[in-house]
């Protein structure tokens, strides 16, 4: 079929390639689909200090309604699991973008923390449906296979997460400093909505088909596992040297690394530009929006770098153990450089890491697991933003900012320390038991 029929309804005869159909307009959609839903989630963090004032809350309050998100996000992810893989991709794209948008604008005029906070859980609600949905469609879009959808994933993904806070920042310089942010990007929102529409035709976005089951052969009896796909997360029972053991192992190690990177992050995103102000002497909003962005600026950069070798895990992780401890340090002494410095190897080390493991995870599993794969590893890596940055509130209401933040960051530095002992030790039992050639 010509390329001037491929915008055509679809009237039930031979239509081409869904892939075939503006692959490349769809996928630069889907991605700054993605990133736009981001950045509306994370407009707040430059201006929970003003909203404590507002709405009359303090450090445990930011955490709540941060965490409100990422826990109605976490749930929404167990809930639409499946989603990624079996629904239209075009239907829950667009559905999200406008539950976001809705619940943007609510954000710029709640009356209460209460009110606010269900705002924020309505986000939680809309990005838990894209998330699968637009690495999915990537995976489908792009021609350069599962490494190249992977790391678009990724950098949409940390883009809109980094670039939240300092376009939170930079709009609230102008109108009203809470509403207009919040206006701006909920109508950025609904505009992305008719683009998706008129590029994307609704037959082009069905998820793949199972590939279909190979004939019964009849001398000989079925395996027991036969046609079952391997399981990929922790219930998986597999051996260490199966295809689905190696499955099961990138699954873990990039949940894991996700894990703490969303601690990190959370933080960023939640009281660091209360830290900032304290240990810093900063007020600008735009300013504490570009200093809370620095750690998830960089991650996305490291994201883009072409780096390639076995020390990328690893090495991207020490870096992260390590800048955990300056930071820890930074604070207690009130350096400056020393906690900007420590924030910006953070992202390096992060990006690096979890961009390696989460490569190795999605690129492990078929197309059709590919939606849920992510989902999975994404419900594990959320859970960091939530639970640490509650216990991080609850640690600054009786400690104080400069000493709760180092002590978190000393815990954080552990928990790496603890992943990196654990895949070192697993990495040589590995290449002790492989057979030699």
């Amino acid at each position: 079929m010509s390329v001037a029929h491929t915008s055509a309804p679809f009237t039930g005869t031979a239509a081409p390639p869904p892939a075939a159909v503006r692959p490349a307009i769809r996928a630069a959609l889907a991605g700054l689909a993605l990133f736009t839903l981001l950045v509306s989630a994370n407009l707040a963090t430059p201006l929970f200090p003003l909203l404590e004032v507002r709405l009359g809350f303090g450090p445990v309050g930011t955490t709540i309604a941060f965490s409100s998100y990422v826990l109605s996000l976490i749930a929404g992810l167990v809930i639409f699991t499946r989603f990624a893989d079996v629904t239209n991709r075009r239907t829950v794209l667009v559905t999200s973008l406008l539950i976001a948008a809705f619940a943007t604008a609510w954000l710029a005029y709640a009356p209460s923390l209460l009110w606010f906070s269900l705002g924020r859980a309505l986000q939680g609600v809309a990005i838990a449906c894209a998330t699968g949905i637009a690495s999915g469609a990537l995976r489908a879009l792009c021609s350069g296979g599962p490494p190249v959808a992977s790391r678009l994933t990724l950098v949409a993904s940390a883009g809109g997460v980094a670039m939240g806070p300092i376009v939170g920042g930079a709009l609230s310089q102008a109108g009203d400093p809470v509403a207009t942010p919040f206006t701006i990007v909920a109508i950025m929102l609904v505009l992305l909505v008719p683009a998706i529409i008129l590029a994307a035709p609704y037959w082009a976005c069905e998820p793949p088909e199972p590939a279909p089951a190979a004939a019964a052969q009849p001398a000989a009896a079925p395996a027991p596992d036969a046609g079952r796909r391997p399981r990929v997360g922790p219930d998986a029972q597999v051996g260490p040297g199966t295809q689905a053991g190696r499955q099961t192992r990138t699954f873990w190690h990039a949940a894991a690394m996700g894990f703490l990177s969303f601690t990190v992050f959370g933080f960023c995103l939640s009281l660091a530009p209360s830290f900032f102000s304290a240990t810093l002497g900063v007020d600008s909003r735009a300013a504490i929006g570009m200093l809370a962005a620095i750690t998830l600026v960089t991650s996305a950069l490291a994201q883009l770098l072409p780096l390639h070798g076995a020390w990328r895990f690893p090495g991207g992780l020490l870096l992260l153990m390590i800048s955990m401890g300056v930071l820890a340090w930074g604070g207690a002494i009130g350096s400056a450089a020393l906690v900007i410095g420590a924030c910006a190897a953070a992202g390096i080390g992060q990006g690096i890491a979890f961009a390696t493991a989460f490569g190795a995870a999605t690129a492990a599993v078929s197309p059709a697991q590919h939606g849920s794969t992510v989902t999975k590893i994404y419900i594990v890596t959320y859970l960091g933003s939530a639970i640490p940055v509650l216990a991080l509130g609850g640690l600054t209401e009786a400690l104080g900012i400069s000493q709760a933040v180092s002590l978190f960051a000393v815990v954080t530095a552990a928990g790496c320390g603890a992943l990196l002992a654990a895949y070192l030790l697993k990495r040589r039992a590995g290449s002790e038991h492989r057979p030699a050639h």
